[in-house]
This record gives structure tokens, C-alpha cells and sequence, in this order.
């Protein structure tokens, strides 16, 4: 498979992940930063190969060989991820770009060398979890985005979406990491910002947006 296949299918399965399966050529392009013409295109190609389900003016999903093919690489970015991190001490943020690059060139066996190195381990340094050899995916019991979590509830960060060097810059501002436990004091429904008290006491007002990249489990 080359890059840009990869690219597709991992991002097809992470979007189908994040919008309920609504996964349109839009978002795709969007997501990828590449026209709705290329989205349809490569759709159209690999829907031939058969590892996409393609249907003019459907939702993209991807056919049983497409979800082993993009488990394959998330498999691979998030072992990469937690390697760099835990190993070589590099940043969230750091550690994300580098993957995107490394995912890509590297062979099962030699991910398999890093797993066990690693422990096994179920989730990467982001929350997210590492799925096995034969694409299971770790349990994500209880884990919800912060947006639901009630007023006056207590909750423990489990998971941060990267997205881009200004949301790791947000969570470095507002000292947000996993293992950290958070009050909700105020939701505001004006804006759907969010208002949460951290173990120091301090208060922070965090953006609805931002919010719904936090995920955590409730304490």
C-alpha cells in the first residue's frame, strides 16, 4: 500500500469512528487536505480494490479487508507513539508527527519487536487504544468526551485528541494530561464552554470545542 492509500483508509476508519459512520467526501478532504474530486477519485479506486464500500453520494466506509488494512497502520502509529515517548522522551505532540511518518515503513514483525518490548500495551500515550495483532481494540468502557459530564461531577482525563500544534498548545496551557482528575463546576450553555476545577484548586474555562476532544471516565 502506498502513503496516501494508508492515509485514506486509516482516516475513513478514524472519522467513521468519530461521527457515528457518517464519513462523507467532504470531511474526508477535509481531513486529509486534499480536494472532494481526490476524495471521489480515490474512493472510486479503491472502492475497485475492494477495501472501500463506495457509492456516488454515500457515506464512505471501508469493506472487512479496509478495516484489517487500517488497523494495520493505527496499530503501528500508536505503538510508535508510546515508543517515542515512553523511550525517548519525546512530547505528545512530537511523538504524533514523528508516527505519521514512521507508520508507514515499517514492517508487523518489527511492530510486534515494539510490543513486546512495550509490555503489550492497550493504549498509546494519547488514551487511544493500541489495537492487537488480529485487530482487536481494547475496551473503552465509561470513556465519554467531557462535554457529558454533569455539573458538580468529578472525572478522570483517559484520552486527549491531537489534532494540530495549537490543541497540544491549549493542553499544555491549561496543564490538561491523562490520569488528571477534573470537577465540572458550570456549563455554559450560551457557548457550550465548560468551567472545571483542577486538583490545585484553580479554574480554568475551557471552549466546547476544545472539550469535546477531552474524553474521561467518571469519578
Amino acid at each position: 500500500m502506498s502513503v496516501s492509500i494508508d492515509n485514506f483508509l486509516k482516516n475513513i476508519y478514524l472519522l467513521n469512528q468519530e461521527t457515528a459512520g457518517a464519513v462523507t467526501s467532504s470531511n474526508l478532504a477535509g481531513r486529509l487536505e486534499i480536494s472532494v474530486a481526490a476524495v471521489t477519485d480515490m474512493a472510486r479506486k479503491l472502492g475497485k480494490q475492494g477495501v472501500v464500500d463506495y457509492k456516488p453520494y454515500k457515506a464512505l466506509q471501508l469493506t472487512r479487508q479496509g478495516d484489517e488494512q487500517a488497523l494495520k497502520i493505527i496499530r503501528k502509529h500508536r505503538l510508535w507513539e508510546l515508543f517515542l515517548h515512553e523511550v525517548l522522551g519525546l512530547d505528545l505532540l512530537s511523538v504524533h508527527q514523528e508516527a505519521e511518518r514512521l507508520e508507514h515503513h515499517t514492517s508487523d514483525d518489527l511492530m510486534n519487536h515494539i510490543s513486546r518490548f512495550l509490555g503489550h500495551p492497550d493504549f498509546d500515550p494519547h488514551g487511544d487504544p493500541i489495537p492487537g495483532i488480529g485487530g482487536h481494540i481494547p475496551s473503552e468502557k465509561g470513556v465519554i468526551p467531557l462535554t457529558e459530564i454533569l455539573e458538580n461531577q468529578r472525572c478522570m482525563i483517559k484520552k486527549l485528541r491531537y489534532r494540530n500544534a495549537e490543541t497540544s498548545d491549549l493542553y499544555d496551557r491549561y496543564g490538561l494530561k491523562t490520569g488528571l482528575v477534573l470537577k465540572v463546576m458550570k456549563v455554559f450553555s450560551f457557548d457550550g464552554s465548560i468551567e472545571v476545577k483542577l486538583p490545585d484548586g484553580k479554574k480554568e474555562v475551557l471552549s466546547g470545542k476544545l472539550a469535546a476532544n477531552v474524553f474521561c471516565i467518571r469519578k
